[in-house]
């Protein structure tokens, strides 16, 4: 095993919680671009099974042709936005580390100006606190991954979630026109 120092121990905990952001952005960026790409795909879909008053072939073109670069806009800006999130990331990430090393560079003049290790030992003694943070951190990293595969999930998984929000949105509908129906007859019935 290698030993480990407080400021490495502290690298590696920013680095952990910078994967996790990316993580994050990335889950977002893929999830939203399904998003999109769903969306966009039904409604192609919707047009080509429909036959409505006044659409013909070159309407229904067209109008898939403008939901297409709708689509790639906001797939533009899903994208762009979420580059700019792992850049900020990337520089946080960065400015903590060289503030980390500029402390541990002072410590070290510190301690050689005073002829003394006092600082050291003290993050030394604190070095168990840091690895529960660097734990807690690896275990941040892997929860993040887990929910970004459920979230990202698999086609299956799509489908199913996807049915599932069509029987509660049948169900709602259900209750909401029974609710209405029964509200209606009630205003007959003391008119």
């Amino acid at each position: 095993m290698s030993t480990q120092s407080f400021s490495t121990v502290a690298h590696s905990v920013v680095g952990q919680y910078s994967q996790v952001g990316k993580i994050i952005v990335g889950t977002y960026r893929t999830g939203a671009k399904r998003l999109v790409t769903g969306a966009n795909t039904r409604y192609v879909s919707f047009l080509n099974r429909r036959a409505l008053p006044l659409v013909n072939e070159s309407v229904k073109a067209s109008l898939i042709g403008v939901q297409n670069k709708f689509a790639d806009a906001v797939v533009g800006g899903i994208v762009t936005g979420t580059d700019r999130a792992d850049q900020a990331i990337d520089l946080v990430a960065g400015g903590v580390n060289g503030g980390i090393k500029r402390v541990v560079a002072t410590v070290d003049r510190v301690e050689s100006a005073l002829n003394t290790t006092a600082i050291t030992t003290v993050g030394q003694l604190t070095l168990p606190v840091a690895q529960v943070s660097l734990e807690i951190a690896n275990r941040a990293v892997a929860g993040t991954k887990r929910l970004s595969a459920r979230v990202i999930g698999t086609e299956d998984e799509v489908v199913e979630a996807v049915a599932t929000a069509k029987r509660v949105v049948k169900r709602t509908a259900k209750k909401a026109v029974s609710s209405v129906k029964a509200t209606a007859k009630k205003t007959r019935a003391r008119a």
